[in-house]
């Protein structure tokens, strides 16, 4: 699944900035993916460098929601700690307020 995740988010690196319907596209897969098993998110989040989480934080909050995860979130909490440079402090604030943690 880690190389799926991978193979998505290069896809979605070479689209041009406005082809919002195909980066919906990528969006909607990765949420799909990333939604169906809180462990395998948090291990595959855990192996993707910088810029492969910084495509995956446009869809934070989506995942937040449909895992409802306190783990997910301390996931992610890691994650800012690891790549600060990425600014992912308001996707994390997103994602958290989108569970019922």
């Amino acid at each position: 699944m880690l190389n799926t995740v991978k193979n998505i988010i290069n896809k979605r690196v070479k689209l041009h900035e406005e082809d919002y319907y195909r980066i919906e596209e990528c969006r909607n897969e990765l949420i799909e993916i990333l939604s169906k098993d809180e462990l395998l998110t948090i291990d595959i989040l855990n192996q993707l460098d910088d810029e492969e989480i910084s495509y995956v934080s446009e869809v934070f909050e989506e995942i937040a929601d449909n895992l409802n995860s306190v783990n997910y979130i301390d996931c992610l909490e890691k994650i800012y700690i690891k790549y600060p440079h990425l600014l992912l402090k308001y996707a994390i604030e997103a994602a958290k307020n989108n569970t019922d943690m």
